[in-house]
């Protein structure tokens, strides 16, 4: 399927940037941005880089988080405010990757939502992002279902709902821009459509296919395979051969702790996969932090795939290189997008999983972080 020496996915820009949103201890948002390239790797020495964080303090928290061309877009929340409920907003915030001092410069609003959204999905494709349910109110029944925002023409549109919605809330959404389609779907209900984006139609798909996705887990799509990451394992499955595939990435626990890859619970941070190009990928994992350490380690990890060939086909995922990076200790990672200099987005979704207070694997300042961060 897969060789170490070509692939049958479309080139794409190595020259990728991942921006990771993150609340800090003062329940205001923050970004940091971590760049995804072919020649990732870590220091001889072990030192880490230090990460400035792009300020947000005014960007509503929970909101939606995309990426399109150079730009960032924070996509509805709720205004903090201790001991309130959810009180949702239809503000849209952007700001721009280019400009020459990106940690001081402002974001910007543009046209509101129809509707009012915490915690909504977001997928985005030919440069329009679609914004899928998400809590409108104090009480989520009946949830919202979606609306496109067209980042041309600055418009807002509602996007008819497939013949059935999903009752539970488990949903995915994945962008598969090669085919001109949206596969949604949930792993708590047999709720599984594709959206073609051209006619704006939905299509049942056989749920099968998406059994093994595990709540909170985010697939990525390249042509016509879903990928995910899971407990050291990647997973791919080809829908349109409805075949799959699995692979432990090898050397994986020696460039980060295990800790870092195997949560015990859905309340931890999940490590997030996206693809780079070709037959190459990253993932993203964070180790775990306690309230004595004033930085957090964001590991950034390069592997590629390959076909092992005969009867038992396996993606064979192999470790490239890594690379760790310092951010100051947050109360929670939020999200994260990447986004290409050509303006290809794979989006990532971390949202809604709490990161709680445990000892990191070994001490922040024995790598080259400062502890008086």
């Amino acid at each position: 399927m897969f060789s170490a020496s070509s692939s049958p996915f479309s080139s794409r820009s190595h020259e990728k940037t991942a921006y990771v949103r993150a609340l800090n201890v003062n329940s205001e948002m923050e970004f940091y941005s971590v760049p995804i390239n072919h020649d990732v790797s870590g220091g001889e020495d072990g030192s880490v880089r230090v990460l400035t964080p792009i300020k947000a303090a005014k960007i509503p928290l929970h909101g939606g988080f995309a990426a399109v061309d150079n730009k960032l877009y924070s996509i509805g929340g709720d205004p903090f405010s201790i001991g309130s409920i959810y009180r949702p907003v239809r503000s849209l915030f952007t700001f721009d990757t280019s400009c020459r001092l990106p940690t001081i410069s402002s974001w910007k609003k543009r046209a509101s939502m129809h509707i009012g959204r915490v915690f909504p999905l977001t997928v985005v494709i030919y440069g329009k992002i679609f914004v899928f349910e998400g809590i409108d109110g104090p009480v989520p029944d009946p949830r919202p279902w979606a609306e496109v925002f067209d980042t041309k023409s600055g418009r807002w549109t509602s996007l008819s709902p497939p013949p059935q919605l999903s009752t539970g809330y488990g949903l995915f959404a994945v962008a598969l821009p090669d085919l001109g389609k949206i596969l949604v779907g949930s792993c708590e209900d047999e709720f599984l459509y594709t959206y073609y984006v051209g006619d704006g139609s939905w299509e049942r798909r056989d749920h099968k296919m998406v059994y093994e996705i595990p709540c909170n887990v985010k697939p990525v799509a390249v042509e016509t395979m879903l990928f995910w990451f899971h407990d050291r394992y990647l997973y791919a499955y080809d829908f349109m051969d409805k075949w799959s595939y699995s692979g432990c990435i090898k050397d994986l626990e020696k460039v980060v702790p295990l800790g870092s890859l195997m949560p015990p619970n859905v309340e931890l941070f999940y490590p997030t996969l996206h693809h780079v190009a070709d037959n190459v990928f990253s993932l993203l994992c964070l180790e775990y932090f306690s309230a004595t350490h004033k930085a957090t380690l964001l590991h950034c990890v390069m592997f590629s795939i390959s076909d092992q060939g005969g009867e038992d086909v396996d993606l064979n995922p192999t470790v490239m290189s890594a690379k760790s990076y310092a951010i100051p200790t947050p109360i929670n990672i939020l999200d994260a997008v990447v986004m290409s200099y050509l303006g290809v987005v794979d989006w990532v979704d971390i949202s809604k999983l709490r990161m709680f207070q445990a000892s990191l694997m070994y001490n922040v300042g024995e790598v080259g972080v400062n502890n008086t961060l």
